[in-house]
């Protein structure tokens, strides 16, 4: 497993996710900063909203607690952003967004039902195929694997399919 193979898995999973009238990741910043309902509908108008492949990487890298405040629409849509992010930086950047991702899916099982339903079977078998590649190889390399192990142990484990 390296992690070019995950990448490119959640690419082809995620290819035409769009934020629809999802949370996006500069709202998600203004909720968290407790902005005026003016300002929050500003940083809406100015979200990514159509690829999540165009969002900038220092987008992602400075917004790590922006998963925390998504809807299901808005995380089915920067998610695999932030697994890409993860991916390609767990080894160099000291960023908090490298495990942003895993902290999102450490969920308990009751937890995920009305979350994760969103999810197609494909994008359930990309993020167990992360979450697995953050456990054996990305290991203690500044990544918390022992949190990915826990959220794929309670609910993604099902969905690997290699």
């Amino acid at each position: 497993m390296n992690s070019l193979d995950v990448i490119e898995q959640i690419k082809k999973a995620f290819r035409d996710v769009t934020l629809e009238d999802g949370v996006g990741i500069l709202e998600s910043d203004a909720i968290d900063g407790c902005v005026s309902d003016k300002r929050r509908e500003q940083s809406r108008k100015n979200d990514y909203r159509q690829n999540w492949e165009t969002i900038p990487e220092e987008v992602i890298a400075e917004n790590y607690s922006a998963l925390c405040f998504m809807d299901p629409k808005g995380l089915r849509f920067n998610l695999p952003a932030y697994m890409v992010f993860a991916l390609k930086n767990f080894n160099t950047s000291s960023s908090a967004s490298v495990d942003a991702a895993i902290y999102a899916l450490q969920k308990e099982p009751e937890e995920l039902e009305d979350v994760w339903k969103i999810f197609t079977e494909s994008q359930r078998e990309a993020i167990a195929a992360f979450l697995k590649f953050m456990i054996i190889e990305a290991g203690e390399k500044c990544v918390d694997s022992w949190q990915a192990s826990l959220a794929y142990e309670k609910a993604w484990a099902k969905y690997d399919k290699q």
